[in-house]
């Protein structure tokens, strides 16, 4: 068929055979393209990937021209022969690219006999009609080629493996590029390679901006305008990766599962889908959150978040403090709102993974459908309120009250960080506010009803390490927002979850290095000291060290011998745990359990800076068994340790590869820039350059050759009829084996294993569905303080009416119907 009424000329002429019309320095040496062809079959074996081959096939360039190759195009003349179509092509576009316009693909023609296409013919972007129709209608702004029915054709036709030109016009009716700076932006001439796209999808998976990237691409090619792309082209490229997983995120994310769990055989996921098997809830964990929690699963801390995925699911990471006081993550949970019923599901999910072992402690925020859930899935758990929230609810609401009430602020909080026992707290609580007049004031006599969940009195005996709030479940969520968009697939959240654990147990690994094969300097010469140091692991050691220095503020008085002691504080200094000066310290009669009125060994695990006077006082030169909380040891990582160990590395060949080239690119780049400049110089490069190529290419034909051998060699010596029996039970075992590693699995985890992949394999679940307003999802639970606000806010206020006659757009005093009135 033909364009336009163009004819193909000299359609039945044969070109000679020793004619040679091409570029020399593109097309013409068929050794190098031969070696090439080798080349590419030693180093790259694989077949291409999915991505590779989704390319744009219109404009599948073999390379992008070099400025050197554009300003010395040749204008294309009839005769001149191709190796392939492809080439042709090519050739046609740096011609364009020289002169200033750009060109596509347009009719063709397909052999009946081979049913190949055998004539193709390349024309002006601007070829067609102007069908253009301006509509006042339309309300997107777009740009457009106007068309101009240009004329402007290359025709090439194949003939015994050549293509040659047949035809050409090059005569335009409308005015070229005026800057060949401009032209690089047209489609036939903007180019992304298949190692540029690889490149360019390891920097957005690890949210590098664009402009960064550009400044990447140009470190590699010279400058800016030497790069085939733009910024507009990037976010194309990350929307393209976006629509290829849209309504099939699940489906992608059970892949990742199947993966994970192949790499690591503990790992576990639960759904919670709806009648329509739309997924609902997600929750996961793996083999070192598993560890984690069996080591350090005493205290857990729970707290949502939102923003980190494109259904507004809000996000509730399960976790916890490790031995180096360190946050773990146990478990991770993506849910549907916020509701009782939901959390329950989480928590009951997280019991089942963990072998139903129920956390001592944990903490909230002040939130009603978790206290709810909590009291039905953890019935076990003590269960306490985030100290700061309480705090800031105070200073948010009665702030006020307190601006006329003098000190009972300050006041308030002594009471409450300063109060032992709840007697204690309860009797300074009212007698505080009597003395202010502040007892019949709802929101203090609100919070002190619930003073049992929030007050540290009432957890004096409770562990919860270091902290009195939410803070770590604020900053791992913090954490997650640095490597998740509120546009992100489930599937990228899942993919920067192994990101956070895998940079999470390289410092560990920092930590491991630092306690295990180093020695901290000691702080004095007690005997205590050296003994924990040898125990603990440093950051433990340290806070160990910080109350053995502490101590040396205080006095011990005897009140029974090697009974009870009095400790006083004879000297202040710096962030004193609490303002009083007196404490008591108890031994117990075997004289091996030494207990504090501040009860800081049950609360953090570690003894207090005033039993360590007393020990100090009566010469303790070896730490007791009570002093030694076995969780804060180095020992107590060793099992999760040997697990990090296991896991595999798991980077792809092409990451590798694209950041190889993107470096070596870099360094020609350089080179280049220094050599293009003198005549002699360059030369000498190009000279270079084609000896390393004829090396390259010796050695990978050797490689193949040796390669060939030795697969000659295995088929001879081997017994064929056994080598057929072989190759069908290794057949076998790939269809029974398909998707699993080849790691020793333990029966149970394997059973399990293979009835979640069949129960995934055969439930087509379906991708929740899309918030209105991503990143927030409330659902029917309570809202809080701050919430109801800005609900209040969001509502319309109804229009001011008018005394008289109740209509809008004025007042009384205004009304002009005032004098009319009669009273």
């Amino acid at each position: 068929m033909h364009a336009d009424g163009a004819s193909f000329a000299g359609e039945n002429a044969c070109p000679a055979d020793n004619a040679d019309y091409s570029n020399g320095n593109e097309h013409g040496n068929k050794e190098e393209d031969k070696y090439e062809e080798i080349i590419e079959s030693v180093l790259n074996p694989e077949e291409p990937s999915a991505e590779e081959m989704e390319m744009d096939k219109m404009f599948a360039n073999k390379k992008y021209p070099t400025m050197q190759e554009i300003s010395e195009a040749s204008t294309p003349t009839v005769g001149m022969e191709f190796d392939s179509k492809e080439d042709a092509f090519f050739f046609f576009v740096v011609y364009a690219r020289r002169v200033g316009f750009a060109i596509k693909k347009d009719s063709s023609y397909e052999s009946k006999k081979t049913n190949e296409i055998s004539r193709q013919a390349f024309a002006c972007n601007r070829c067609r009609d102007d069908t253009y129709i301006d509509s006042a209608l339309r309300q997107r702004r777009t740009s457009r080629i106007v068309q101009t029915k240009c004329q402007v054709r290359m025709f090439v036709k194949e003939y015994r493996g050549k293509w040659s030109i047949t035809n050409i016009r090059l005569e335009h009716n409308h005015n070229l590029a005026p800057s060949e700076w401009i032209v690089r932006f047209m489609k036939c001439h903007r180019s992304m390679s298949a190692s540029d796209k690889t490149l360019i999808h390891i920097l957005q998976e690890t949210r590098v901006p664009p402009r960064n990237i550009m400044k990447i691409f140009r470190k590699t090619r010279g400058s800016f305008r030497a790069v085939p792309f733009d910024t507009k082209n990037l976010e194309n490229e990350l929307a393209k990766e976006r629509k290829k997983i849209k309504n099939r995120d699940i489906e992608e994310l059970l892949i990742l599962f199947k993966e994970a769990r192949e790499k690591m055989p503990g790992f576990t996921h639960s759904i919670d889908v709806d009648s329509d098997n739309r997924v609902k809830s997600l929750f996961w964990t793996d083999q070192i959150g598993k560890a984690n929690y069996s080591k350090f699963g005493q205290f857990v801390s729970f707290d949502t978040t939102f923003s980190t995925n494109q259904y507004g699911m809000p996000f509730a990471p399960i976790i916890g403090v490790d031995n180096y006081g360190k946050t773990v993550v146990f478990g991770v949970g993506l849910l549907e709102d916020e509701r009782a019923d939901t959390f329950k599901w989480l928590f009951e999910e997280f019991l089942s993974a963990m072998d139903n072992k129920h956390p001592e402690t944990i903490i909230t925020d002040q939130d009603v459908a978790m206290g709810i859930a909590i009291s039905k899935a953890l019935p076990y758990t003590i269960h306490r309120f985030c100290n700061f929230h309480i705090s800031k609810n105070l200073d948010d609401k009665l702030s006020l009250f307190f601006a006329v009430r003098g000190t009972l602020k300050e006041e308030l909080r002594a009471v409450i960080r300063n109060s032992f026992t709840p007697e204690e707290f309860e009797t300074e609580w009212h007698d505080l506010l009597q003395r202010h007049n502040a007892l019949g004031e709802p929101h203090l006599h609100m919070i002190y009803e619930i003073r049992a969940q929030w007050v540290p009195a009432y957890f004096k005996e409770s562990f919860f390490p270091f902290t009195s709030s939410t803070g770590r479940s604020e900053s791992t969520n913090s954490l997650f927002k640095h490597y998740v968009k509120r546009k992100d697939s489930i599937g990228t959240f899942f993919k920067e979850y192994m990101i956070i654990q895998e940079k999470k147990q390289s410092d560990l690994d920092r930590l491991r290095e630092k306690s295990e094969l180093k020695e901290s300097v000691n702080w004095g010469f007690n005997p205590l000291e050296r003994e924990a140091m040898k125990i603990y692991t440093d950051p433990i050691y340290g806070k160990f060290a910080d109350e053995l220095r502490k101590g040396t503020a205080y006095n011990v008085e005897v009140v029974e011998e090697k009974r009870l002691y009095k400790v006083i504080r004879v000297t202040n200094y710096r962030n004193a745990e609490f303002p009083r000066s007196t404490y008591m310290v108890s031994i117990s009669p075997d004289e091996d359990v030494y207990k504090c009125s501040c009860s800081k060994m049950a609360r953090d695990g570690i003894q207090c800076c005033h039993v360590m006077r007393v020990a100090t006082h009566i010469g303790l030169t070896e730490l007791p068994v009570s002093f030694i909380n076995p969780r804060w040891t180095t020992a107590a990582g060793i099992e999760v340790a040997r697990l990090t160990e296991r896991r595999t590395n798991t980077t792809s060949q092409n990451t590798h590869l694209a950041v190889r080239h993107a470096i070596e690119m870099s360094k020609i780049s350089h080179i280049l820039s220094t050599v293009c400049t003198d005549d002699r110089s360059y030369d000498l490069f190009a000279e270079g350059v084609a000896e390393l190529k004829k090396a390259i290419c010796k050695d990978a034909i050797e490689c193949l050759q040796t390669k060939e051998k030795v697969t000659w060699k295995r088929k001879k010596v081997d017994d064929p009829v056994q080598q057929d029996t072989e190759n069908m039970h290794h057949e076998d075992r790939e269809d029974n084996n398909h998707g699993h590693n080849n790691e020793e699995i333990h029966p149970e985890e394997q059973n399990s294993s293979d009835e979640e992949t069949k129960q995934d394999e055969h439930r087509p679940y379906k991708d929740p569905p899309q918030s209105g307003n991503p990143g927030f999802n409330l659902g029917e639970r309570p809202m809080n303080f701050h919430e109801k606000s800005a609900a209040k806010l969001k509502k319309k206020t109804a229009p001011r009416l008018c005394g008289l006659y109740r209509l809008p757009g004025h007042k009384r005093p205004k009304c002009p119907d005032r004098d009319t009135v009669m009273y």
